[in-house]
């Protein structure tokens, strides 16, 4: 059984090494799973980068049972990804060996171990583990999901209807939307003035949005790094907004210029859309296109632009007389697909000072709306738009395609995916999926 470790230290150093677990007894309220199928993204570079911070190693910490060094703990960790794991042992009756829980888990073949507790709603489970108590709620909450067949047997089907359940699985573990979603929908709302507004990092003391701060009528919305996954789930919802809600015109800065472009002529928005390259974000024509929008503010969303980016955007915003009266925000949601040095995440700290970033965090914005809606509503809300985001993907999503790999160790697993982050090499046109178990 394979493992995957990262260097706390020095995020591009990884090994994996193959563990020999013997048996033991599985405590009261809890379950032994076997990851099934997982998708690897920057975002998980961010979990790596952040894992400190933002406690994410403490989501399954390495074992005092791994071999030398990676026994570690203060030096090596395991990087977490979202998709399934099935049940193997379990002494909670509702989960059954061969549930299908969808998750945040290890990149591990290795069997783990979750406490959970029921959730209000049927199917829902949180993770209690003392040691996970400092993650943030998001990443402690399980789902039950419905199969036909186990996992493996579905990968193995040669029929149309099980390779169909297989993909399905696929994109439900690759499309991370909420944020695009809750941007759209809740931080700027449509209608501002009947919906309250919620600050990026959600309802916390001390923090302020007020329905001004949540208004893009007059606005002017910039995405930043437009072509990554979370940034296109917030065009989807953005170019589907009622007409007159705003904005007044939407620009993305990308490497994928045709396919985002074809994406929003699919989708009509009620205002003008505009894709341009990264080397076009100071460029006359650019500049001009939001001189001629005439916008009261402009809201820069940053999902992880290349270096210079942000800077080149709001120099060429401060050249332009007519648009230095404008208001601008700038909210950061990503970092760019490459390993950050220390030096580097000093000067991102900075400059997230000097420019006045916010902070984005989908889990508090999550936490925030299950206040307010209860779980029920929340939930049912929630699933509803990840069916339509699923079934529309073909107009917002027509250039990417699952490119699947198999196990842990070497260059076609999570190995080889990792490198491939690491250097920047993984395509915007790509959604890496794994069969974590080998054949």
């Amino acid at each position: 059984m394979d493992v995957h470790v990262v260097s706390k230290k020095n995020n591009q150093q990884h090994a994996t090494f193959t563990l020999h677990t013997p048996p033991r007894k599985l405590p009261d309220s809890s379950v032994r799973v076997r990851v099934q199928l997982i998708s690897l993204s920057s975002n998980n570079l961010s979990y790596a980068r952040m894992g400190e911070a933002l406690r994410w190693w403490d989501t399954y910490p390495v074992s005092k049972s791994y071999p030398a060094p990676y026994n570690d703990s203060s030096t090596w960790g395991n990087v977490p990804a979202w998709g399934f794991a099935a049940v193997e042992e379990s002494t909670i009756s509702e989960l059954a060996p061969g549930t299908l829980l969808y998750g945040f888990w290890p990149t591990s073949a290795a069997p783990a171990d979750l406490k959970l507790e029921a959730s209000y709603l049927d199917g829902h489970w949180t993770e209690i583990s003392e040691h996970r108590k400092s993650l943030m709620p998001l990443y402690n909450r399980y789902k039950q999901t419905s199969v036909s067949q186990p996992v493996s047997t579905l990968s193995r089907s040669p029929s149309s209807e099980a390779q169909a359940e297989l993909e399905h699985l696929a994109w439900s573990a690759v499309l991370i939307w909420k944020s695009g979603y809750f941007l759209s929908e809740h931080v700027f709302p449509p209608y501002p003035e009947k919906q309250t507004p919620i600050h990026p990092l959600g309802h916390q003391p001390g923090l302020s949005w007020t329905t001004d701060d949540g208004d893009i009528s007059s606005a002017a919305v910039i995405s930043l790094a437009a072509s990554t996954k979370t940034a296109r789930s917030l065009a989807y919802f953005l170019e589907r907004r009622p007409s007159g809600s705003g904005p007044l015109g939407f620009l993305q800065v990308t490497s994928s210029v045709a396919s985002l472009s074809e994406a929003s002529q699919k989708a009509d928005p009620p205002f003008p859309s505009k894709s341009v390259e990264y080397s076009q974000i100071d460029s006359h024509g650019t500049v001009a296109w939001l001189k001629n929008i005439n916008p009261y503010k402009i809201v820069v969303i940053d999902f992880g632009a290349r270096s210079n980016t942000l800077k080149r955007l709001l120099e060429a915003i401060k050249d332009e007389a007519s648009l230095q009266p404008a208001q601008v925000v700038i909210v950061h949601v990503g970092s760019e697909q490459k390993v950050i040095t220390p030096e580097e995440t000093l000067a991102n700290r900075k400059a997230m000072t000097e420019l006045g970033k916010i902070q984005y965090n989908t889990s508090g914005i999550e936490d925030s709306l299950l206040q307010t809606m209860g779980m029920g509503a929340f939930y049912e809300t929630l699933d509803a738009k990840g069916k339509q985001m699923r079934d529309d993907r073909q107009q917002w999503l027509a250039d990417i395609k699952i490119v699947w790999g198999r196990g842990v160790s070497g260059t076609g697993g999570i190995e080889g995916a990792w490198d491939r982050l690491c250097q920047g090499q993984v395509g915007s046109n790509e959604a890496l999926v794994y069969h974590v178990q080998p054949e």
